[in-house]
Parts: C-alpha cells; structure tokens; sequence
C-alpha cells in the first residue's frame, strides 16, 4: 500500500525476537515495508551521567542530522529522556524518524503498542484524544490502557499522509 520503506535500526540489547516482532507489528499496523534491520549503537555522547540516562533528543538530532538517516525507527534497551521530562518512552520526528525505549515497558504489549505509537508520528500523525494507539500517555498505567490499534479517524489521517510521502518521495 505504501511506496516508503522503513529502516529499523536496533541495539544489541534488543533480542531478534523482539525485534522481528516490532518490525511485524509495524508492518501489519502501517501496511509499510521494512527495507533494512541493522544493529546501531547508542552514542554516548548523549549519556548524562547525573541522571543516569540518555537524552533522547540528542539521539534522535543525531541521526537526522549527522548520520542523514531518514525514514527510520530505532529501538533501544537504555532510558531516555527529554529536558523538563523525567522520561519518555519514545519520541519522533514526523516524515523522518523516531526512537523507543524498552527500559521501562516491561511487557511484549506495551513495547508493540509504544513503537506503533512512534511510528505514526514518524508517519505524521499526532496525538488522538480517541481510544486509539495515538493517544499520549504519561505514565505506565497510561501506555498498558491504551489499545494497540489506530482510531478511525487516524485512518484517515494516515491515507493523507501517505498520500503525501507518496507525493514527495520521501526515502
């Protein structure tokens, strides 16, 4: 259904199983091709070891910016955050990339459900205020109640989306 393809990049961390699973789950959600899995290593350039995590945004910068990558999604084992955030699970760049951390989703569902999650932004969707996969969650409890599956009107959103990466030939 769609013409872009997604680069899945991954620690060493990251078991194969988990992530032949999220490359599935992205697959079967998106309807989007996987072109490459490749292991990439986190940098530690972006570690501050007063909070003993990495800063998410630096990581993701990184990669759009330094390494070019585009049309990515990066799974992680470490803890990330973003400034004025304890954490985040996961963050993205529309129509370029986005990263997930697994430190904190101790369970299979919420690792799907957060990288679905992801993924639509990179894909150009938002926040949903719906029973959807695209709404915000701010805690754990949050993530778990959350479904695994996109609200109609996301639907929708993502065809237009779709219909311009199709445009722009975005790679």
């Amino acid at each position: 259904m769609m013409n872009q393809s997604l680069l899945l990049l991954h620690d060493s961390k990251i078991s194969e199983g988990e992530v032949n699973l999220i490359a599935k789950s992205l697959t079967d959600v998106y309807q989007i091709d996987i072109k490459e899995i490749r292991e990439h290593v986190v940098a530690t350039f972006a570690y501050d070891k007063t909070r003993n995590q990495y800063d998410g945004q630096k990581l993701l910068n990184n990669l759009i910016d330094e390494s070019k990558f585009k049309f990515f999604f990066w799974i992680i084992q470490d803890d990330i955050f973003v400034p004025l955030m304890n954490f985040v699970f996961g963050l993205a760049s529309q129509y370029y990339g986005a990263i997930v951390s697994f430190y904190r989703l101790k369970n299979v569902e919420m690792k799907i459900k957060e990288s679905i999650h992801e993924c639509g932004h990179v894909l150009g969707l938002g926040h949903c205020d719906n029973f959807c996969v695209m709404q915000y969650s701010n805690s754990l409890t949050e993530a778990l109640e959350k479904p695994s599956f996109l609200c109609d009107n996301c639907k929708v959103s993502l065809k237009e989306n779709k219909d311009f990466l199709y445009e722009t030939k975005v790679k």
